[in-house]
């Protein structure tokens, strides 16, 4: 599980990394710039995290609260994008991979924690 975790991590973080890097000659409405920004960021920070957490274990909760946050944004962009595709008529396919791509990253960390061992500690 954490190999497919640091692998979705690499590429949300370069997924991440373009989706802010489109906002900068976009004219498109604020909210929808904001939106894109923030998941950008979010991706980032947590490949960041993750690497560091492939290299050296990192405590679990922090872990863990990293997995849940983005399994919520995973499926509240999944959401989101359901949502926008039934308004619009217009399906928005990267929003929803995206939101999966988030979303199996913070389950694959999550389920990816190895129980009985916290910092290199034995029971």
């Amino acid at each position: 599980m954490k190999v497919i975790s640091i692998l979705l991590a690499f590429i949300n973080s370069l997924t991440g990394g373009l989706l802010i890097l489109s906002c900068v000659s976009a004219g498109e409405a604020f909210g929808w710039i904001a939106f894109k920004t923030g998941a950008g960021i979010l991706a980032i920070y947590f490949g960041v995290l993750t690497f560091k957490d492939g290299i050296q274990p990192m405590h679990q909760s922090r872990i863990v609260l990293s997995g849940l946050t983005l399994v919520v944004a995973g499926v509240s962009a999944v959401a989101w994008g359901i949502h926008w595709s039934i308004i619009s008529g217009d399906v928005k396919n990267t929003i929803l991979l995206f939101g999966g791509s988030l979303f199996i990253q913070g389950l694959t960390s999550i389920l990816g924690i190895e129980t009985g061992e916290i910092s290199g500690s034995r029971p």
